[in-house]
């Protein structure tokens, strides 16, 4: 039994396991050899924003799996008009299936072929899917959140037609149940799935070596840093890409709250598989607490922890959902990142300054401030030689084309291109040695705000 794995620019064929079923890898070198597989696995990824056309796909008479942009694709059309560029997109048209913008981005229950219950992840912005006969449900999931708002409701979430089934959950396949019921459909006895698990091994080795940042853990001291935005749109997920890249050692990549889709691009550049912990919980949004994460970061084997805030450093502040409270309570040091395009290089060294005085009196070490989307390399030079005078390190980084992820990520992006731009960015920080804090009370804002006035003003 032969069953490929699509590793194509732009696909995820790392970010779950599969049921550690896939035993070759197809490229864009080898997509002739897909006539000579059993099944193909079509991962997702931004497959359906490159524009990827997979019209050989249409001739192979094998099983195709495809996962979220993996499922899109062999849909009818996918409605990308939310506020991308180009509105329908076709697809392949082996399911009777059509998408249109729907947000989710929960870890869910899903109930599949009516009878098998297992767990994954939703990460998608087209989920709304609309069925024709005589394509069937595959997938049914419960879902708490969908276009940003709490719900508490079933969505259909995958269909299939004779050889072909798509679904959008995620870790779909790594349900024992789920990748048995497909190994009794290929009619694979016991001692060709020993082989397949076995030839798996090789292959997942091979797909991370692949990577665009392959990286090796070493015996040394966990570091970590939260980068933080003085607002949204401040160029965090390209920060995030773009210093994972430089890292020397196993990188882990996280995010505050609920939008996995802010660090795919890290995930896609570093072949990393998603878990619970790739997600810190702010408020209800999220899927493990502070506590968790920290009890993960004692426990794994990474050198490197690199957490994405959300929004502005204190959006949420007044409700006990910012991203400076989680950094509080974490322990971990933050940068500040800063966009020069809203109120220029000045204004941006400025608000840092502020913020940066601001965390500190709140117990939170700021390592450097962060000016992206430098527009002037003089203009900076000065602001940089000022700083030094105080000992405030100040980094850099050029405006560069493809960067921006957004307010809310409805424009989707190409991950690959993405990538190549951030890895030309060349972001390096120094990354400090962990030290997790012991703080476990809501924190208080007013309070923290009325001590920062009081310093600030009173002389």
């Amino acid at each position: 039994m032969e069953i490929g794995i699509l590793d194509i620019k732009s696909s995820l064929p790392c970010f779950e396991s599969f049921g550690n079923l896939p035993t070759k890898i197809i490229t864009e070198n080898n997509l002739k050899e897909i006539k000579d597989l059993d099944a193909l696995i079509i991962p997702g990824g931004s497959l359906i924003e490159r524009g990827v056309k997979l019209e050989i796909i249409k001739e192979f008479d094998g099983y195709i799996i495809g996962i979220c942009s993996g499922f899109q694709i062999l849909g009818e059309r996918i409605d990308i008009g939310r506020k991308g560029e180009k509105k329908i997109v076709e697809g392949l048209g082996l399911l009777d299936v059509e998408f249109s913008p729907l947000v989710c981005t929960d870890w869910v229950r899903f109930k599949a072929f009516n009878d098998i219950e297992g767990e994954g992840f939703h990460c998608h912005t087209y989920g709304d899917v609309k069925i024709k006969s005589p394509t069937k449900i595959l997938t049914i999931s419960k879902v708490k959140k969908l276009d940003y708002k709490f719900v508490d409701k079933e969505i259909i979430s995958g269909a299939y037609k004779n050889k072909v089934f798509g679904t959008l959950v995620h870790r779909f396949l790594d349900n024992k149940n789920v990748r048995d019921k497909f190994l009794e459909i290929f009619k694979v006895s016991e001692e060709e799935r020993e082989e397949i698990f076995k030839k798996n091994k090789i292959v997942r080795e091979k797909l991370k070596k692949r990577a665009l940042a392959y990286k090796e853990y070493k015996e040394e001291e966990k570091r970590g840093v939260i980068l933080l935005g003085t607002s949204s749109n401040a160029g965090k997920t390209f920060i995030t890409t773009s210093l994972s890249y430089n890292l020397d050692g196993k990188v882990f990549v996280a995010k505050i709250g609920g939008d996995l889709r802010d660090i795919v691009p890290a995930l896609y550049l570093l072949r990393e598989e998603v878990n619970k912990y790739n997600l810190i919980k702010i408020g209800d949004r999220g899927w493990v607490d502070v506590e968790e994460f920290k009890k993960f970061v004692k426990e794994s084997k990474y050198n490197y922890y690199i957490i994405e805030g959300v929004m502005g450093v204190v959006t949420g502040a007044l409700k006990n959902i910012s991203s400076y409270q989680i950094a509080k309570k974490l322990g971990f040091p933050v940068y500040l990142i800063a966009p020069c395009n809203l109120s220029g290089i000045e204004g941006a060294f400025l608000e840092s300054l502020i913020y940066k005085k601001f965390l500190e009196d709140c117990g939170i070490k700021v390592e450097g401030i962060i000016l992206n989307k430098v527009y002037n390399e003089e203009l900076f030079k000065k602001i940089k030689e000022l700083a030094e005078k105080y000992n405030i390190k100040v980094y850099g980084v050029k405006k560069v084309a493809e960067e921006r992820r957004g307010l809310i990520p409805e424009i989707e992006i190409d991950y690959h291109k993405f990538c190549e731009n951030a890895i030309k960015a060349n972001v390096k920080l120094k990354i400090p040695k962990i030290k997790l804090k012991d703080v476990k009370e809501e924190e208080d804002f007013i309070k923290d705000l009325e001590r920062f006035i009081k310093d600030l003003f009173t002389l």
